[in-house]
């Protein structure tokens, strides 16, 4: 707890005994490295010996069986499995397992799990079983068999949980979200999954259906003899010392699984995902047979939804498409929705235009020639270190671990990334156990440089399982905060809960941590930088094109975002008058640009602007120029006028109603609640 000693020598003598306390400094290129505790003994001092590490911690280290691992249930002899013998085992378990002797290995000593299996319902019993697939060493991978195979021309389906709870289908029910047990009846979990499966009929409704808790056989490393062991033969004793993968670093292993894609919900085993883990991670990608899904696009017509389930708890999930299937889906005006436990990410093919991103891979790349990867991966190691520094500093509390959404095209050696889009796309973030939803307040990006910025988000309820739902216009990094926020002089204010509500979305901020000066005019300046922030637009993004904006002031990058946005012209002098108080008139200019990037106008829909502006007392007085706009505003619902039924079109825009404006104008678009 005391402060901290510089220390530049790699060899430090002459410590006296206790517990210090060391880190790498920051610099211009590194960030500073976790707090490492080291403790001093006196020369005298019994050492104490270091832990043994196990494979079995509880960083789901998971290994699969292979056909030197014996069995031993409720503390009975231990049996050796040869990949088919398993025992028929329901209701809960202990299970002890451990490698067996082989050769001049030694066995290994025993792991216990608990698991629980159920039948399925109404007739039918589950069988569990672990095997591996590939016959290689430690995959990564546990399965589970289920027992008797599904009625001629039904399907067995299973849907990962990871560790929520089972929403349990009636019999007749329609299945979706689920995925096609493989073709050995293996399906991939890890250990502590929830796993639901279900045998439905041709049409996809439910037969049966029972659940299992994953059943995971973690090994710990066995000491080896001098001789060497290949690494084929199932006794690697460098096996599980790789304390998140299950892998031993540098022998990647995978598998390959079918894959159901849906199109508006209706199941085409359209997919192969391939599961590869090389160090501590595991990468799982969807292929999707472009011939299967257009036939099922085909049948299903223009607007069509495409779903990728990929329930696996791989670190990064990928689906793939080549670019010509994209341009098929975007001609039929379909939308791709990628869905992992992790989250999910919902993108209209229009607004990949795939034709820009071929242009932009140049030597004439060709559609058929180009994969276009959409992703969802957990942040680095060094990015979340930025996220939970940037967070800390702006005084945020995370809710949600950091993920990654990009979207890249690749062909041959060249690839590109689309971060930017024309219209808001959504994506979710599944929030942990035991959130309340109640304490978040706003989802974030997460820049590389630290900047952290607010992104349109609102909390969903969706299968029993709360989701963060964030719309944005670009790809980044990440999270959910909690950032409750309020204003000691707006408690008794007619605009408390607008002022407060974005104030605690990074959105507004107050004069000072309690006053937010509510009746105060506010300037074009600060108008720009609300509207930029509200709308979640990446600062810095175009120039400042205006002769009085210059580079170093506070807002130039709010000002270059809004007219790189389009929702600012400047005067027709070249200016932007910066510091003037911006008048309603000209607010409601730029909130009805703003309502077509939010695709509210549309929604709006077509306005008689002479009757909606009839309504008011004072419309003659209001410009020419800005009729259309507040008469559009006001037939949204964003503005109702001031007291006598009057626009006063040309008064000045308070703080507090900048407030009650932009969170009608996110409300009403449905990016918020």
């Amino acid at each position: 707890t005391g402060a901290w000693t510089e220390v530049t020598d790699i060899t430090v003598t002459g410590l006296i005994p206790g517990t210090y306390y060391v880190r790498v400094k920051a610099t211009s290129t590194d960030f500073a490295s976790v707090i490492a505790q080291v403790t001093v003994h006196d020369s005298d001092a019994v050492i104490p010996a270091a832990p043994e590490v196990v494979a079995d911690d509880l960083n789901n280290t998971i290994m699969g069986l292979n056909t030197s691992m014996e069995f031993s249930v409720d503390e009975g002899p231990f049996v050796r499995y040869d990949g088919t013998n398993l025992p028929n085992l329901s209701g809960e378990h202990t299970v002890k397992v451990r490698v067996a002797a082989s050769g001049s290995v030694p066995a290994g000593p025993a792991t216990t799990l608990t698991f629980t299996t159920n039948v399925l319902s109404p007739a039918g019993d589950l069988a569990v079983s672990a095997s591996d697939p590939s016959g290689a060493e430690s995959n990564g991978y546990t399965q589970i068999k289920v027992t008797p195979a599904p009625a001629e021309g039904h399907k067995l389906l299973y849907k990962n949980f990871g560790a929520g709870s089972i929403i349990v289908p009636n019999v007749g029910d329609l299945l979706t979200g689920y995925t096609l047990v493989g073709i050995e009846g293996l399906v991939p979990a890890a250990d502590g999954d929830t796993l639901g499966i279900a045998e439905v009929d041709e049409e996809g409704r439910v037969v049966k259906y029972g659940s299992v808790m994953a059943v995971v056989a973690v090994t710990t490393p066995v000491t080896p003899t001098p001789e060497p062991v290949s690494p084929g033969s199932g006794n690697n004793p460098t096996a599980g010392s790789n304390t998140n993968s299950g892998t031993p670093s540098g022998n990647p292993s995978s598998t390959v699984t079918d894959v159901i894609v849906l199109v508006n919900g209706k199941e085409e085993n359209a997919g192969k995902a391939t599961t590869t883990t090389t160090g501590n991670v595991r990468t799982t990608t969807i292929a999707v047979d472009p011939a299967r899904l257009q036939a099922k696009l085909d049948a299903e017509g223009n607007g069509a939804v495409v779903t990728i389930p990929m329930m696996l708890d791989s670190n990064v999930i990928v689906g793939e498409l080549s670019g010509q299937m994209i341009k098929n889906m975007e001609n039929m005006a379909a939308t791709l929705v990628l869905q992992t436990s992790k989250g999910s990410y919902t993108l209209p093919a229009s607004e990949v235009n795939i034709a820009a991103l071929a242009a932009r891979l140049g030597n004439g790349a060709k559609l058929d020639d180009i994969t276009l990867r959409i992703t969802i991966s957990d942040a680095s190691a060094a990015m979340n270190q930025v996220v939970s520094a940037a967070a800390g500093r702006d005084g945020l509390t995370l809710a949600a671990p950091a993920l990654d959404f990009t979207v890249t095209a690749s062909s041959g050696t060249s690839t590109v990334e689309l971060n930017r889009f024309n219209a808001y796309v959504s994506r979710t973030v599944a929030l942990p156990q035991g959130v309340n939803p109640n304490r978040l307040t706003t989802g974030i990006v997460v820049d590389p440089d630290g900047t952290v910025r607010h992104v349109p988000t609102r909390i969903i309820l969706k299968e029993g399982k709360y989701y963060a739902e964030i719309n944005s216009l670009t790809n980044s990094t990440y999270s959910v905060v909690w950032h409750p926020l309020t204003f000691a002089d707006v408690e008794k204010h007619w605009a408390k809960n607008a002022v407060n509500d974005m104030g605690s979305r990074l959105v507004i901020n107050g004069v000072n941590e309690s006053t937010f000066n509510p009746n105060a005019d506010i300037t074009r300046a600060e108008f720009a930088a609300i509207i930029v922030r509200g709308l979640g637009l990446k600062l810095g993004e175009g120039a400042a094109k205006f002769a009085d904006v210059p580079a170093s002031s506070w807002y130039a990058a709010a000002v270059g975002a809004a007219s790189e946005a389009g929702l600012i012209n400047g005067f027709e002098d070249g200016t932007f008058r910066p510091g003037d108080r911006i008048t309603r008139e000209q607010a409601m200019n730029i909130i009805a640009k703003a309502m077509k990037l939010t695709g509210l106008a549309e929604q709006t829909g077509a306005v008689d602007t002479a009757g909606v502006l009839a309504a008011f007392t004072d419309a003659s007085r209001t410009g020419a120029w800005a009729k259309d706009s507040l008469a559009l505003a006001a037939s949204a619902g964003l503005i109702t006028g001031r007291g006598g039924n009057k626009l006063e079109a040309q008064a000045n825009v308070t703080r507090a109603e900048v407030a009650v404006l932009i969170q009608r104008l996110l409300q009403k678009s449905k990016l918020i609640d």
